[in-house]
């Protein structure tokens, strides 16, 4: 027998409010506390954000976000990276451009995480004097094995379903960012009024009231995004599922050219120091630390020390960018009887990363950073379609063999 999606939702929403009233004839009927029904919920939060990150990881679908957005030092070079990482076992990979929003996910989520077991939880306990009596805990331990499991039953389904095949990392991700506001902001605001003196059952029917309006929301998360994609209207839900672009690149008839690889291992110790943060640190722990030094009978070494510390940092930071950036790759220009004029970026780990076409490269501008003065190496560079194209510190006689009036835009300031 085939069911109907409306069916379907039916069915959903029926079990939903099954699942959701047992807390609350726990509370009322056998007596548990509002401190365990929040500790369920808090860990229920924490097993969504773990599984949507092992979705989003597994997410074959193009992501939707600016790379530029992810300029960062590290972030930026993940971004802007296309390609997969394989599995030894697993019929399954890695997209690398999926990481940076996976991370920063999982660090706005933690901190949301935090935040509302302290006040929603903590705040409770502290509060009302509560405590877990042994039945109590063995429900609450029973609770939170039964989430963990429905959570990697979720994900299991989500692998060997193939969904995340057609999924961007933004999908899942988006999704338990979206479950943790509503049912955080229950536990958070829920807490606030313990601790302000709201009766515990107000406050168990607020939370409960929230989570399931959640729940709801969830299961017509579809009916909702259909609607976003027929109005004007924009709530937010409607998914934008951007393809990758295919590009065909073959070294048959293309001449290759490669960056310097002691020029971009320079560059990336430039990179690293240059940046706004390690300046930031440096700077003021080298200041505290002379400071100190003038001002007291022996040397602030702590302080020099940790300024030493953070510079090694970061120098390792902005080696590891540009060397996973431009270390692997290679440039192809295919010109002659049986090329097309277009210019290829190719990475040997990952395949090809872009390709512009012969009037893009006519745009391209030359520029010369200290890295290539002390290396006799030029750099060419493009803006074009809100993305920055750069060929680094590639050797003088190739750009000319190889760009020919890719560089005939004139020369550009560093």
């Amino acid at each position: 027998m085939q069911f109907t999606p409306r069916e379907k939702r039916r069915a959903k929403v029926a079990v939903l409010m099954a699942v959701n009233a047992v807390p609350l004839v726990g509370v009322l009927a056998l007596d548990w506390s509002l401190v365990a029904l929040l500790a369920v919920y808090w860990v229920e939060l924490g097993a969504c954000l773990v599984g949507a990150a092992v979705k989003a990881l597994f997410a074959e679908g193009r992501p939707t976000y600016d790379a530029n957005g992810f300029s960062w030092l590290v972030f930026g070079a993940l971004s802007e990276k296309r390609g997969r990482v394989g599995l030894p076992v697993l019929p399954l990979s890695i997209q690398v451009a999926n990481l940076p929003a996976i991370l920063m996910a999982l660090a706005i989520g933690s901190v949301g995480w935090v935040l509302f077991g302290a006040i929603g939880v903590g705040g409770v306990g502290e509060t009302t004097g509560a405590t877990l009596t042994d039945a109590e805990s063995l429900s609450v331990g029973l609770g939170v094995l039964a989430v963990v499991v429905g959570r990697a039953v979720d994900v299991g389904r989500y692998l060997l379903g193939g969904t995340y095949a057609s999924v961007p990392p933004q999908q899942p991700l988006q999704s338990a960012l979206v479950s943790m506001a509503g049912t955080g902001s229950a536990l958070l605001i829920g807490g606030g009024f313990v601790i302000a003196g709201a009766p515990p059952p107000f406050v168990l029917a607020f939370v409960l009231a929230v989570k399931l309006l959640a729940d709801i929301v969830d299961v017509y998360r579809d009916r909702l995004e259909a609607y976003d994609e027929r109005t004007s209207v924009d709530l937010g839900f409607a998914p934008d599922t951007p393809e990758w672009e295919r590009i065909e690149s073959s070294r048959d008839g293309a001449e290759v050219v490669r960056p310097k690889p002691s020029a971009v291992v320079v560059g990336g110790v430039v990179r690293g120091l240059r940046s706004p943060l390690a300046l930031l640190l440096v700077t003021g722990l080298t200041l505290v630390g002379l400071l100190s030094t003038a001002t007291t009978d022996g040397v602030a070494v702590e302080l020099l020390g940790g300024a030493v510390i953070v510079a090694g940092v970061f120098t390792a930071l902005g080696v590891f960018d540009r060397s996973f950036r431009y270390l692997a790759m290679e440039y192809r220009v295919c010109d002659g009887a049986s090329g097309d004029g277009r210019l290829v970026g190719y990475d040997r780990l990952f395949g090809p990363q872009w390709r512009l076409a012969p009037e893009s490269r006519t745009e391209l501008k030359r520029v010369r950073s200290a890295t290539d003065r002390l290396f006799g190496s030029e750099t060419l560079r493009l803006e074009r379609d809100d993305r920055v194209y750069r060929l680094p510190h590639l050797p003088p006689d190739a750009v000319e063999a190889g760009g020919r009036s890719a560089v005939a835009g004139g020369p550009a300031s560093a």
